[in-house]
């Protein structure tokens, strides 16, 4: 029975910490294949075996490579190996990518079965690696012999939980043209439970993606990191590994696409135009850098089965005051109020934009001044007022129990002192902190209310906040960008609990996280720069 009549894999975040099982290829000179996505799964903390299809010395389109394919006997004598050390059983997943011949795809298909026979909860993901070109469903485009693609094909890809096929590859295994999202969702439901689809149709400039699950298709755009040129090789094995690996740590699959794609996109930023092999380092793999999210504009494809949630937070005296909006148009916006920011996050909303720092930093800037480059580079555009953000206090002063202590301790690891202002936000301010992780990139954003009005206006804004007359100009504002006033008038809350301004600025921020589902939103700075814990300290509006 194919698994795309099977519920969706589920997402064990908290399961065991056991191997991913690569079957790939292994290039000792060239990042590509399995061997890269054994060094993408490192990067990410997790356990690897790799079980070679081939064993070259570089990738063939360099060169002759060197090395062999694996014969069929050699090959599935060492699969039999590999049941014999008890990995199948320890196994987060098994992932497959280039397979050489008829014989290894069987080969494979028996590993994968006898894994699921003593491991049910194993995830398999296959990466059908057949070739590219138009989506045309025909064989012009293969890389492999064809009896090899159509063995992967019938013996492999039944047996996935997800697969992740460019558009080409995903019309062969269809066997028909694909000229449109729809085509293509239809295309992948009927041969997986889930699909993250690369090269998906996209507007001129963009590259797009597809991210399939049970009752929902999301697709995502992203501006192409190399237009007009061919993309250097390994560029999808670094994708489906990155989404694995996102996948393993509990994103959504749509989630991970996002991390993946920023991922790929911040290697691609580090390779020289023209090179047809990826920069691959320690850099570009395991710095928190590449998780480095990407602006992209979100659109459900057909019916959406369910909300998606864009949700703009503020801190307030009861915990955190919200607006919610649904990208989907299922239901109407709304507001809410939070006793924890844990508890916003467990909404499930797939982009929260807060204004409260995120990042803090370790050491005053190069030029001696307080705060952090993001909140620097907002003031340029805050005009008369700059003053409505504060410097963020070094992360060392976040150990005081009192002001004076917090003052004691930034002075002690060479900041300035602590300003009142920036000592009544420290609750806040610990609260994200100890819940922030890089991986949280992809929904969580920094942004600044004020700042966002300058941006939006092409000026400050000209009342203060608590002014009758400030209150008037920030809901004209949110009107003016599809949020009825009803949202905020009559205040809904109980001012002990959150003030009039509080829900308006989570209004605010709500404009933030629309514009970075958008594909709209600008990050300050260009290159935000990161904190010791490797979280990333930028501004987005």
């Amino acid at each position: 029975m194919s698994r795309a009549s099977l519920p969706p894999h589920p997402s064990s975040p908290s399961g065991p910490a056991g191997p991913v099982i690569v079957i790939s290829s292994q290039l000792a000179g060239s990042p590509v294949g399995g061997s890269l996505s054994v060094r993408v799964l490192h990067g990410a903390g997790i356990e690897t075996c790799l079980a070679p299809t081939v064993s070259f010395g570089r990738h063939p389109g360099l060169g002759a490579p060197g090395g062999a394919v694996m014969d069929d006997a050699a090959f599935a004598s060492l699969l039999d190996a590999l049941k014999a050390t008890g990995a199948p059983q320890r196994a987060r997943a098994i992932l497959t990518g280039y397979i050489a011949s008829p014989g290894q795809a069987r080969a494979a298909a028996d590993f994968i079965r006898a894994a699921r026979a003593v491991n049910p909860g194993v995830l398999v993901m296959a990466d059908p690696i057949l070739g590219d070109g138009a989506p045309d469903g025909r064989d012009a485009g293969l890389y492999l012999r064809r009896d090899a693609a159509r063995a992967l094909a019938e013996e492999i890809v039944p047996l996935a939980d997800i697969i992740t096929p460019n558009l080409y590859e995903l019309s062969w295994l269809a066997g028909r043209a694909i000229t449109s999202r729809e085509g293509a969702e239809a295309a992948a439901r009927a041969l997986a439970p889930a699909a993250l689809v690369t090269s998906a149709p996209a507007r001129d400039g963009a590259i797009g993606m597809l991210a399939i699950e049970p009752g929902d298709c999301v697709h995502l755009e992203t501006p192409d990191a190399a237009p007009g040129g061919r993309a250097p090789n390994g560029t999808g094995d670094l994708f489906a590994a990155s989404a694995l690996a996102a996948q393993l740590a509990g994103a959504s699959w749509t989630d991970a696409a996002r991390a993946a794609a920023g991922r790929v996109s911040h290697v691609l930023a580090h390779t020289p135009a023209g090179d047809r092999a990826l920069a691959i380092s320690r850099e570009t793999l395991e710095a928190p850098a590449v998780f480095r999210p990407m602006p992209f504009t979100h659109a459900r494809t057909g019916r959406a089965a369910r909300p998606a949630y864009a949700l703009g937070l503020d801190g307030a005296p009861g915990g955190w005051a919200g607006v919610f909006y649904d990208l989907n148009a299922l239901e109407p916006p709304r507001t809410a109020l939070f006793a924890r920011f844990q508890d916003a996050l467990d909404t499930g909303a797939q982009l929260i934009a807060v204004d409260m720092p995120i990042g803090l930093p370790d050491q005053p800037l190069p030029d001696g001044r307080a705060g952090r480059a993001c909140e620097q580079a907002a003031r340029e555009r805050l005009g008369v007022r700059r003053n409505s953000i504060f410097p963020t206090p070094l992360r060392a002063a976040f150990a005081g129990a009192s002001r004076a202590e917090a003052d004691a301790l930034s002075r002690a690891a060479g900041g300035k002192g602590v300003a009142a202002q920036s000592f009544a936000l420290f609750s806040k301010i610990r609260e994200i902190d100890a819940l922030m992780t890089a991986q949280l990139e992809g929904c969580v954003h920094e942004t600044h209310p004020e700042t966002l009005i300058a941006v939006l206006t092409g000026a400050p804004a000209v009342h203060g906040k608590t002014t009758p007359e400030g209150r008037a100009e920030r809901l004209a504002l949110l009107e003016a960008h599809g949020l009825p006033r009803t949202l905020f008038e009559p205040h809904p809350f109980n001012t002990r609990q959150a003030r009039p301004d509080d829900l308006v600025d989570a209004g605010l921020c709500l404009l933030t996280a629309l514009r970075i589902a958008a594909a709209q939103a600008i990050c300050l700075p260009d290159d935000p720069p990161r904190d010791g814990r490797g979280l990333r300290m930028a501004i987005w509006v």
